[in-house]
């Protein structure tokens, strides 16, 4: 081979064709370096790389990664990319075919000698390399994505330029729409003129009035007649910046809207004292984004076209002070005896008070009627003087005043004058406020309901011009003030007990509430709070019907009794323990047993039963009977038998209305001896639903806001409107009917309540049509009755709390021997009596009507929902011939659930049990079970009790059986629960009280 001689390498587009040999001209040289950095910036080329000139195999073939592909593969047969293997003379070249490439040009070869060699052609029919980009677009130049000429995730990358680009297209577009709405928003008229409203009503549920929201309004019109301290502390506690900002706070309207478009719930603060005038005289109070938006946008342009102090003029002449006061000046005159005007710039105190007062009206002018109601609303009262503290700690910080002029009025309030209102005495004034907190609570529970949250705003309902009509009935309160005399000046018909607080060291701090509430609508239709005998709001404005609650002792039983009928596995026939002998086990697993500490300091096991009652037959008792006689022990397993379960029991008692943050009611052992504090009306609610088909209502007080101007209604609750959902049944028309027929029992001879004279007389002119429980709590500190007629469900507490709250025991209550117990069946049963006489002797053709028949059968499935969910109605027996399942009597139905069964267990299937056959025999140690109907292996019974194994029917720790209530595990008692309930077998053990007593008295009946 010629030394000087050169090959012709191909080269295809973006290869890298061979370089020119040494022996080439410049052109040849600058020829093959040109293909040489064309090969060095593309990527597997269509032709291997330019050779130096030399004859070496290296320069011949080039690396393997040089060579090119078509279509992502290798070269077809004709064209394998290899040139030809002949030597060529020195006076030629020899031309190699390139690699074929899916896209590109053919690149030039190198030259040797005096040959030119000729490059290898690229792809064919016009392609280009991998490498080779065809040329850019038109539109490429304005919309250049994905990026061109970009691999792997910078192709999916915008730039620089064009993030930018996009941000100024959408400012430049928010800013165009926001010019376009500016220009095109107009202020609108004055929409909400405080002093053409009337006063708004309130109404008893046949619309006679009984109160009104007042109005009182005095219009100031030069704001240099308000003193700038008042301007000053308005602005320091409502938006310091309001001088300088543009009316608008773009921070509170970001968190508003997300609020609305996320429904993150709650009311969302933030708005301006700008922002705040326009919602106030010219828009409504709907929460929604449309209204927010229009809210900013006119706050926008009255901020350009007014100036501040006409803006702040304008709002202190509009926000609510309570008292029934609108505007600023009406405010000075109804808290300080004088107009504004007559204030100077050294009553700091006074203007924080009042710039303080705004932010919650409707509670703080209610606490501050007097010192009296001061006391009466502790945490209200707290809670203003805190908020009053921190608007004089921002006047100083602000600069609006100095520090050594508003330190020295830290909790220090200026003298307020008391409110001489309309006459709220007697019953007027608790009325009006349980009305007022029951809207307030509809704000709180449906924030997502527009109607509500526009009409049933009391702010808004205090500027005039509505009727507020409530559920309460003007006949039925004056007969619950007669009932209680029953009390305060009749005789129990428990005992012969008579009220006197001259002789009774008792009868002193004794309170009594009731409340009734119409079990098919949940109407609250009248309710008594008295204390030794007087019901006066002016003296006592607490409401212990609705507001309070204490300890419902054995009135909860029944709630745990539904829920074990509602499972399918137990009938009113069911038996349970009657005694406290035998070992409960609580939580689920734990292997030490129930006890409690007596009133010796002797350890026991749990639970205590009222004088130690036994009842049923050899320590049995039916789940009809326990509740008669109100045995403890038969409730405390029946709630921690594996098919109930206390978590089920506490999703019932929450179905029927009780709500969780009642206090102390939480998922511990004592929850069915009735530890939780419940108010009188929720307590008729619930019973409400036995009487009800199983049905629960949401307690209603309010049934309409009414427009006076046009008449129409403009609000309802929302628990009354078709299709919400909320009313629900939850429990089975049967189980309803089997509460209801063990609560007669409680009523007749040998129940609880069945030696009271008086309810024995009203059992009597009601044809027994009548049921109840009463209750008792641990240390004599509050009796119940709680019971219904087929129209009205009624539930009576009696307790004692010093004026600091303390509850005292009511022992001794009416009776010269102050160691007499006092049980639901005394003073509770007797005022209940009386209270239902009444109501009976009006109309008793439809007061009393026979109650739906129960039918006494265990389906096996159970039937218990989780909290919020429906059942279905369930069957009802028209007659007795038509009962289904087993006779009244027999236990064969329901004997399976008190064994505890290895898992797994078949699921059972609902069957009807019949007398006509007997069961097949099974083979020990197995056991028949009708609900599957089959031969089911029970396990084996230790020997050894030190082992504490449950026995049957006791609240067995296996809970994998496929009937366990799914639901976490309780928590442990909170330390308050555990002062409060010392008894508790979930408390650490500490001394107990002496009683005077020798019997234990824990919440018995």
């Amino acid at each position: 081979m010629s030394e000087h001689g050169s090959r012709r390498a191909g080269g295809g587009g973006g290869s890298r064709g061979r370089r020119s040999a040494n022996g080439g001209g410049f052109s040849d040289k600058l020829d093959g370096l040109t293909n040489q950095l064309s090969g060095m910036f593309g990527k597997r080329g269509g032709g291997r790389r330019g050779g130096d000139g030399y004859d070496d195999q290296y320069d011949e073939y080039g690396s393997y990664d040089d060579r090119g592909y078509e279509n992502s593969g290798y070269g077809d047969s004709h064209h394998d990319g290899y040139g030809d293997e002949a030597e060529v003379a020195s006076g030629g070249g020899r031309r190699g075919a390139g690699r074929r490439a899916s896209a590109g040009s053919g690149g030039t070869g190198g030259t040797g000698g005096t040959g030119r060699g000729r490059g290898g052609r690229g792809g064919r029919n016009g392609g280009y390399g991998p490498d080779d980009l065809p040329p850019k677009d038109w539109w490429m130049k304005f919309i250049n994505y994905p990026r061109y000429g970009k691999r792997g995730w910078r192709h999916w990358m915008p730039s620089i330029k064009q993030v930018l680009s996009v941000f100024l297209g959408f400012l430049f577009t928010v800013i165009g729409v926001v010019a376009y709405a500016y220009a095109n928003t107009q202020i609108p008229q004055v929409k909400n003129s405080i002093a053409a409203g009337n006063p708004t009503t309130y109404t008893y549920d046949d619309g006679e009035v009984f109160a009104d929201i007042g109005v009182h309004y005095y219009q100031v019109n030069d704001i240099n007649q308000i003193p700038k301290a008042f301007q000053d502390a308005f602005v320091a506690a409502e938006n310091y910046s309001f001088w300088t900002d543009p009316g608008v706070s773009f921070t509170g309207v970001a968190r508003s809207a997300l609020n609305d478009l996320f429904g993150s719930g709650g009311k969302q603060g933030g708005s301006t004292i700008t922002q705040e005038y326009v919602k106030n005289a010219y828009l409504s109070q709907d929460q929604t984004l449309s209204r927010k938006i229009n809210e900013v946008m006119i706050a926008i342009k009255l901020n350009h076209q007014e100036s501040k102090q006409q803006i702040l003029l304008g709002y202190l002449n509009q926000i609510s002070f309570g008292r029934g006061a609108y505007g600023i000046d009406a405010a000075s005159r109804a808290y300080f005896g004088k107009p504004i005007s007559q204030m100077t710039n050294a009553n700091i105190g006074e203007a924080a008070f009042l710039a303080s007062v705004i932010n919650d009206p409707s509670n703080f002018s209610t606490a501050l009627v007097n010192d009296k109601s001061r006391k009466d609303n502790p945490k209200t009262f707290e809670r203003f003087l805190k908020r009053y503290n921190a608007v004089l700690a921002n006047m100083s910080q602000y600069g609006f005043e100095p520090k050594a002029a508003t330190d020295p009025l830290q909790n220090k309030l200026p003298t307020v004058q008391d409110f001489k209102g309309p006459n709220l005495s007697g019953w007027v004034g608790y009325m009006k406020d349980s009305a007022t907190q029951y809207l307030q609570a509809q704000l709180q529970e449906y924030p997502d309901d527009p109607q509500t949250q526009k009409f049933a705003n009391i702010d808004n309902l205090s500027k005039g011009g509505y009727k507020i009509v409530t559920t309460y009935n003007h006949v039925m309160m004056a007969d619950s003030k007669t009932a209680a005399d029953a009390l305060w000046t009749g005789t129990s018909g428990g005992g012969g007990g008579k009220w006197n607080p001259k002789t009774h060291a008792s009868d002193h701090d004794v309170h009594l509430a009731f409340a009734s509430v119409d079990p098919h609508n949940g109407e609250l239709k009248s309710f008594y709070t008295g204390t030794d005998g007087v019901e006066d709001y002016s003296q006592n404005a607490f409401n212990y019907a609705v507001q309070g609650g204490v300890q419902v002792g054995s009135t909860f039983k029944p709630i745990t009794l539904a829920t074990a009928l509602q499972s399918g596995k137990f009938s009113l026939d069911s038996t349970e323990e009657g005694s406290n002998v035998k070992p409960l086990f609580y939580p689920p697993g734990n292997p030490q047993p129930l006890t409690y500490t007596d009133s010796h300091g002797n350890t026991k096991l749990y639970p205590p039963n009222e004088d130690d009652e036994v009842g049923g037959f050899n320590g049995n008792a039916t789940l009809k009977q326990g509740l008669a006689m109100s045995l403890n022990s038969v409730f405390a397993a029946l709630e921690l038998d594996p098919s109930v379960g206390v978590p089920a029991v506490y999703n019932m008692a929450e179905a029927l209305g009780i709500k969780p943050e009642t206090p102390d009611f939480k998922m511990v052992a004592s929850l069915t001896l009735g530890t939780a504090e419940i108010t009188p009306m929720r307590m008729a609610n619930a019973y409400g639903a036995f009487d009800n088909g199983g049905v629960s209502h949401e307690p209603v007080q309010v049934t309409a806001i009414i427009d006076q101007r046009t008449g129409q209604t403009v609000w309802t609750p929302k628990s009354m409107r078709k299709d919400t959902g909320i009313n629900k049944q939850v429990m089975s028309a049967n189980t309803a009917a089997g509460v209801t027929a063990a609560l007669q029992g409680v009523l007749q001879k040998g129940g609880t309540a069945g030696a009271n004279t008086d309810a024995a007389a009203l059992m009597s002119a009601a044809n027994g049509n009548l049921a109840g429980k009463t209750g008792t709590t641990d240390f004599n500190h509050s009796a119940w009755f709680t019971g219904f007629s087929s129209s009205l469900a009624t539930s009576v507490a009696v307790f004692r709390s010093t004026p600091d709250g303390a509850l005292e025991s009511i022992k001794g209550l009416g009776y010269d021997d102050q160691s007499t117990r006092i049980n639901g069946m005394d003073w509770p049963t007797t005022v209940w009596s009386k209270f239902m006489s009444i109501e009976l002797n009006k109309d008793k053709t439809n007061f009393a009507k026979p109650f739906a028949p129960y039918a006494p059968i265990c389906s096996g499935v159970s039937n218990i929902v989780s909290f919020g969910q429906s059942v279905s109605a369930g069957p009802l027996a028209t007659d007795t011939n038509s009962l289904p399942g087993t006779p009244t009597g027999s236990e064969a139905n329901c004997q399976a659930v008190f064994v505890p069964t290895p898992s797994p267990t078949p699921t059972p299937t609902p069957t009807k049990a019949t007398t006509s056959s007997a069961p097949p025999l099974c083979q020990s140690p197995a056991s028949y079970d009708p609900a599957s109907q089959q031969c089911v292996t029970l396990p084996s019974t230790p020997t050894d009790t030190s082992s504490q194994q449950q026995p049957s029917g006791t609240g067995t720790s296996n809970t994998t059986g496929p009937t366990s209530p799914t639901s976490t595990t309780p928590t442990t008692p909170s330390s308050r629960f555990c002062q409060q309930h010392p008894t508790d077998p979930q408390c650490p053990t500490t001394s107990t009280p002496t009683s005077s007593s020798s019997s234990s008295n824990l919440f018995g009946g």
